[in-house]
Parts: structure tokens; C-alpha cells; sequence
């Protein structure tokens, strides 16, 4: 859930980011243009005021008080203009507004200021120093006289660096956050900036200003001339040729989004935070039968016993889970004591090997039941295996261990000790029942039919233990004992041996 939170913010604080950048960067743009309209409406209405006095002008040109009156009213009607002048076809200064100025009489050298005398239409010049000193723009309009004849023209001046509508206009758009705008001529040189001491510089390597002044409106994302990163939205001036950029500091609106983050975060954190306990408590409740499965299936590997069956596996998955290690256990288990009953077999007959012989003896010992030993063997067995083959006597073994089992009880357990050697272990039977039980499976035997063999014989060995007296392993030499001395004794024949004589 952490990771899913961790990456769900993220997530978030990066559409967020793109978004932020890309609306700043509309919303610059759309600022840009919308100065850059009313800079275009401004220009448009100077040069239509112009026109007017120029218009005027040339109907009593020739009449200084009409020039003097008619600038006087285009300072004093607006405060579009800080200076009016009218300048004939020579470029010799006639009229001046305000005359403070002294410059009525001089002629103009500058190529800024003759560039209306050559192009005889409206002109809007590049920034340039003007014979007072002042940095400033000028808006000048051609003057005709009645009969259609070139008299110079009248310049309106916009000090770039004074007090004018144009700079109350783009004044008022810069905030505390970074944001501002600013102006460029045709030249790339600041016409308007916030920092008043800027302007009049060029700016060079600034992709904005570059489509700006070729009369493109758009945004990106630059550095500025200062090292900061910003989002820049901008615009052009059709009638003059300027640019306009808008733009706000990348760090500025990144600190917003950050801060927004953090309010979600905060917002969502006590709901984070019980969501991690109800998910740490109902984890706990879910995997707490799963641990305990693995305790017991853990115990029962270092035990071979488990409680498995006790745990309560409260849903399905876990249940499952424990029916299945309930069975597998019980199925190992199955498995084992098969094996284990595998290896306490003879694999020819069936019947106990020596192993489980002595697993059985050492049961008899220990709950201290008095029991009876038959010991016996096939007389000349090796003459049968050297004359019929191995297969034959593996027959003649097998048929005898099936006689056996015929005339044994339910209780009665008889072992394969050897090759052709047999145990046979009567449980709470005495010495002479269990003579009487030898001597009528010798008779069995010697009736019986082994085919290809034909007749066969057994000798037998009897002994007992009614007591604690002596252990399995003295029971089982004295019938051993008993066994031989039958042999001695010529063969298909039974001989009794007691514990208590050995």
C-alpha cells in the first residue's frame, strides 16, 4: 500500500507538473497576446491622433501660431506623449511641445530622427537618444499641404523611460512571485522591463524574443539572460514590429505544486495511516494460520507428530492448506509404516524377516507375555536346490510358509530366518501345546505333496519362556539348540529345550 501510495503522488505530482507548466505557459501566452493587442490599439490610436494634427497642420501650414496651437493641444488632451514636433521637409525643428525643450531652429542629423523625411508615411522608430538626452520612441505621421505637396512631418515622442500611457499600460503587470513582462523593439532591444535600468539593452539568444519579433505568438520553456529558468508565453506588435513576453520563474510554479502535494499528503495521511492498521491487523488475522501451519509442519518434521488438525484455518484458502498437510501427513505416515512393515518382511514368503521377528520378541518382552518358540528347517534343502534348481526350492520354501500360515492362529507370528530356516512364535501357549502344534505341522509337511520334489521333511526345535527368567534371546538359542539336536537326532523329528534348563 506504501508503494502504491509513494507511486500514486508521484504519478500525480507529475501530471500535476505538466499540467501547472503547460496552463502557466497558455496563460502567458494568452497575457502576452492580449498586452501585445492593446500595445497594437494604442500604436493605431497615436497614429491616428497624429494624422489628425498633421491633417490639420497642412491646411495653414505655413501658420506658426496654427503648428504651436496644435501641438499644445496634442501634449495637453492626452498623456499618450511626453514631447510634439513638427519638422518641414529639410528636417529643420519648426514647432516644439512642451518649449521648454529649446529645440526649435536646430536641424535634425540623426538617421533616427530623418527617417521620416525618406519614407514620407506613418513611422514608428527603434529606440534612440534624443537631442535632450532622453531615451524614447517616435510616432511620426508625413504632413501635406492643400495641393498634395510634402511639408516634413510630426513626431510624437514616447519617453521609455518616463511618464506615459504606454508605461502605465505594461507598468501595472509584474507581481511579487516573480512574474513580469516585458517589450522589445524589432532589434531586440528592451523598449519596456521592470527593471527600468534594462532598459535600451539588447537581448541576445533568447528563442521567445527571436519568434516574438518575427511575428510569431507562442511559448517555451528557456533561460533567461539572468540564469533563471522560465515559462515564457509571447507575442508580436504587427503595426511596429515589437514583441511582447510574458513569463513566470519555473521554480515559482513548481513551489505551488510542491505545496499542493504536501497539502494532500497531509490531507490524506490519518486516512493513510488507519488504513496500515486495519491492513496490519487483518494481515495478522490472515496469516496467523498460516504460521501456525508452518509451526506444526516445522514440529512434525523435528517430531514426526503434528497439531495441525487443531489449528483453526478460518478461511477457505488456509483450510485447504491444512486439509492438505493433514493428509499428506497422514498419507507419509501410511507410506512409512509400509515401508516400515516392507522391511520387516520376507519378500519370498510374506512372512516377518529376522528384523521383524525381533520387533515382535522385544513387544513380548516388554509387556511380559509368556510365549512358546518353534524353530524348524527343511532337511536337506541343498540337495534339493543342487538337483531341482533354485526355483524349485524357492517353491518348496514358499509352500511350506503357506502350510504354516494354514495351521497358525490369528496371534501366532512366523518369521523367515534364514534360507530354509523358520520361527514360529506361540503366544500364551505352553511347552507341551506347543510340542503338539510342531509335531502336527512336521506330519502336515511330511503328508504333503511338493511337487517336482515329491516328499519333504522338516525338523523342529521347541522352547519356552513362562518367565522373566530368561530374555527372547535365550529363548530363541535354546530352540535353536532344540532344532540341532533334532538334526542330530536324525532329522524329521521334534526336540523340546525349556529356558529354565539352559
Amino acid at each position: 500500500m506504501v508503494i502504491t501510495l509513494g507511486n500514486s503522488l508521484y504519478a500525480t505530482f507529475r501530471v500535476q507538473k505538466t499540467l501547472l507548466i503547460e496552463d502557466t505557459l497558455e496563460a502567458n501566452r494568452v497575457y502576452a497576446t492580449k498586452l501585445a493587442e492593446i500595445t497594437e490599439l494604442f500604436l493605431n490610436s497615436v497614429v491616428t491622433q497624429l494624422k489628425f494634427s498633421a491633417n490639420y497642420i497642412g491646411t495653414d501650414y505655413d501658420n506658426s501660431v496654427t503648428r504651436n496651437q496644435e501641438l499644445q493641444r496634442l501634449i495637453k488632451q492626452t498623456s499618450s506623449f511626453n514631447s510634439a514636433v513638427i519638422v518641414n521637409a529639410e528636417g529643420k525643428v519648426l514647432s516644439i511641445a512642451p518649449s521648454s525643450l529649446n529645440l526649435e531652429g536646430i536641424v535634425v542629423e540623426s538617421a533616427q530622427g530623418r527617417a521620416p523625411l525618406s519614407r514620407k508615411k506613418p513611422h514608428i522608430s527603434t529606440p534612440f537618444v534624443s537631442p535632450a538626452g532622453n531615451l524614447i520612441i517616435s510616432v511620426s505621421h508625413p504632413i501635406f499641404d492643400k495641393i498634395g505637396k510634402y511639408q516634413g512631418f510630426i513626431a510624437a515622442s514616447i519617453y521609455l523611460q518616463g511618464d506615459n500611457i504606454l508605461n502605465r499600460l505594461l507598468g501595472k503587470h509584474h507581481y511579487s512571485d516573480g512574474s513580469y513582462l516585458y517589450v522589445v523593439d524589432q532589434n531586440k532591444q528592451l523598449i519596456y522591463h521592470v527593471d527600468a535600468e534594462r532598459v535600451g539593452t539588447t537581448i541576445q539568444s533568447n528563442r521567445a524574443i527571436e519568434d516574438a519579433v518575427s511575428g510569431k505568438s507562442g511559448v517555451r520553456v528557456l533561460r533567461n539572460s539572468q540564469g533563471t529558468d522560465m515559462l515564457s508565453g509571447y507575442a508580436s506588435v504587427p503595426i511596429s514590429g515589437w514583441g511582447v513576453v510574458a513569463q513566470r520563474p519555473l521554480k515559482v510554479t513548481l513551489a505551488q505544486l510542491n505545496d499542493t502535494i504536501l497539502s494532500v499528503l497531509k490531507s490524506t495521511l490519518p486516512v493513510t495511516i488507519f488504513t496500515l492498521l486495519l491492513i496490519l491487523v487483518f494481515g495478522s488475522k490472515i496469516a496467523k494460520p498460516l504460521w501456525k501451519l508452518a509451526v506444526g509442519v516445522r514440529a512434525m518434521d523435528r517430531y514426526a507428530q503434528s497439531n495441525v488438525q487443531k489449528i483453526d484455518a478460518w478461511y477457505f484458502e488456509a483450510e485447504h492448506l491444512k486439509q492438505a498437510i493433514v493428509s499428506g501427513t497422514e498419507l507419509v505416515g501410511r507410506t512409512i509404516q509400509e515401508y516400515d512393515l516392507d522391511r520387516q518382511k520376507d519378500p519370498l514368503t510374506q512372512l516377518l524377516n529376522r528384523r521383524g521377528m525381533l520387533v515382535k520378541l522385544e513387544y513380548f518382552q516388554r509387556i511380559k507375555k509368556p510365549f512358546s518358540v518353534i524353530a524348524l528347517d527343511i532337511d536337506h534343502f541343498k540337495h534339493i536346490n543342487d538337483k531341482f534348481g533354485h526355483d524349485v526350492g524357492d517353491q518348496v520354501i514358499r509352500t511350506l510358509a503357506e502350510l504354516m500360515q494354514n495351521s497358525a492362529r490369528e496371534q501366532d507370528v512366523i518369521c523367515r530366518t534364514g534360507g530354509e530356516e523358520f520361527c514360529i512364535f506361540l503366544p500364551n501357549v505352553d511347552i507341551g501345546h506347543a510340542v503338539s502344534i510342531a509335531e502336527r505341522l512336521r506330519v502336515d509337511v511330511s503328508n504333503h505333496l511338493f511337487p517336482p520334489v515329491a516328499k519333504v521333511h522338516i525338523s523342529l526345535g521347541v522352547a519356552h519362556s513362562s518367565s522373566d527368567v530368561c530374555d527372547f534371546h535365550h529363548v530363541l538359542k535354546n530352540a535353536d539348540k532344540a532344532l540341532y539336536q533334532a538334526k542330530r537326532d536324525g532329522r524329521n523329528r521334534t526336540a523340546v529345550r525349556d529356558c529354565e534348563a539352559a
